[in-house]
């Protein structure tokens, strides 16, 4: 009932209070005392939630399972027979009934946490403890799931020692001060968090925690065309599913005025030019380290192209602003990189003010510095963009960030790309982001990784440089010893 007020919460209008017996006081002629009742009346106040089924087939099996978890868990001394039945049931299911959360998992999961005896009859069920882990590491369930241990007696350190965590080395900060460091974490809001994603977080967590320092949550919302505010959601919930805390919440947006002041700065310097080369013919000559014929345009020239680019014209949309540094590098991050491209998609939260938007490889020193990060943490395969980063900081004569490399986490046959998991999801090979063979947070926390057996593998890796790749079976271990 408790976990049915939980999720309702949201839609209807209902407070808890503490106290001795379980009862629904809807008016003084309507009250509910059983459980079962109370959840069921929850469920239909808040229909679209679909906590009592899409349809009368699934109606009925939600019947089922309350029936179950009144009958056959709760006050029964013995569970194996019922976990047994449960397990068969689970073996090919996500969930209980249909393809969500529906009230036969709220009343079977509550059944089992405030069983005495489920921890030890319950270990050789694999596909029930999958199912209870994933549940406990949703939101409502873990909210719920606090009353439960809060009641009970707190471990001894003796038992609570046994399970001590592999925690792997964490490099001092060069130049790190207690109480001075800022770190940030700047997802795109273009799909979930994946569990390189994960990694990245809770190693900036990571420092924060260790020199009481600034933890800077940044939404890098350069591309309107990839910026969904659905995913800004769901990044948020991972986050606070990861029991990461920010300090501050920003978003790259909130400096373009800045930004756009300092591109220009670089034309008016002659440290900029406006190119209106077709893309492949520019990656053609960047290849072969040629110059663009719009290396040489003169500071009016720029400006005027410029101008076209902030109009938005069709003209316009064919320019780029690009940096004049160095077409012989042997870097090829060096050889003239674009830092502004003409959009005339509509961003989700400047919407038509700009037409014109900066890459996230200028963005990012220049909002570096603005916010007062000490320290960058990135992985070792933006190192030949280090450069690139420490040239812009020098151009512009900002504050200068220390970049800090560790090594990106690799999985053996295992795409990360965000870009290739938006193609699976768009073809529809898969259920959505949170499919479980999917490598995001939802995906294995779905596939029955817990939150902090996810943390604990992460934890292991430090903050190494050494790029391993590893197999599926380690985070599995990790998660074992939960």
């Amino acid at each position: 009932a408790l976990l049915a007020a939980e999720h309702v919460k949201a839609s209807v209008q209902v407070s808890v209070e503490e106290g001795k017996d379980t009862r629904l006081h809807v008016s003084d002629a309507i009250q509910f005392n059983d459980a079962n009742s109370i959840s069921r009346y929850l469920a239909r106040v808040a229909p679209a939630l679909g906590l009592y089924g899409a349809n009368m087939m699934e109606q009925t099996e939600v019947d089922h399972w309350l029936e179950f978890s009144a009958r056959r868990l709760c006050g029964q001394p013995g569970l194996t027979v019922a976990l047994g039945e449960l397990d068969k049931a689970l073996s090919l299911r996500t969930f209980l009934v249909g393809h969500a959360v529906t009230l036969a998992d709220l009343s079977v999961w509550a059944a089992l946490k405030g069983h005495g005896g489920w921890p030890s009859q319950g270990k050789s069920f694999s596909h029930v403890n999958r199912w209870f882990s994933f549940l406990s590491s949703q939101v409502p369930f873990t909210a719920v799931g606090d009353k439960y241990t809060s009641k009970k007696a707190p471990m001894s350190k003796s038992n609570s020692d046994e399970k001590k965590q592999d925690v792997g080395k964490f490099v001092d900060l060069p130049g790190a001060e207690i109480g001075n460091v800022v770190v940030r974490f700047p997802p795109e809001a273009s799909g979930y968090l994946h569990i390189g994603h994960a990694k990245a977080a809770l190693l900036n967590q990571h420092y924060q925690v260790t020199f009481k320092g600034k933890l800077i949550m940044r939404f890098d919302d350069t591309n309107p065309e990839k910026e969904k505010e659905d995913f800004e959601k769901v990044i948020l919930e991972d986050i606070a599913m990861l029991q990461i805390r920010p300090d501050q919440f920003t978003y790259t947006s909130d400096h373009f005025p800045i930004i756009m002041q300092f591109g220009e700065q670089l034309l008016a310097e002659g440290k900029a030019y406006i190119d209106n080369t077709p893309p492949e013919q520019m990656k053609q000559e960047r290849e072969q380290r040629t110059e663009s014929k719009c290396r040489n345009n003169t500071v009016e020239q720029n400006m005027k192209m410029w101008s076209e680019m902030k109009a938005g014209t069709e003209y316009g949309q064919t320019c780029c602003m690009r940096a004049k540094i160095d077409m012989t590098s042997n870097n090829g991050c060096m050889r003239d990189p674009t830092f502004f491209r003409c959009k005339n998609t509509p961003h989700p939260r400047t919407k038509n003010t700009y037409k014109v938007y900066p890459t996230y490889d200028f963005a990012c020193p220049i909002v570096d510095s603005l916010e007062g990060v000490t320290h960058a943490l990135r992985t070792t395969e933006y190192h030949d963009r280090d450069e690139q980063f420490y040239w812009i900081i020098d151009a512009l004569h900002l504050r200068k960030p220390y970049i800090w490399e560790y090594a990106r986490l690799n999985l053996n046959n295992t795409v990360l790309s965000k870009r290739k998991l938006t193609w699976f999801v768009e073809q529809g090979y898969v259920d959505g982001w949170d499919d479980p063979r999917f490598p995001t947070v939802r995906g294995v926390l779905r596939r029955g990784m817990t939150i902090e057996g996810l943390k604990q593998f992460i934890a292991s890796q430090g903050g190494s440089r050494s790029v391993v790749n590893m197999e599926w079976d380690k985070i599995w271990a990790f998660n074992k010893k939960v």
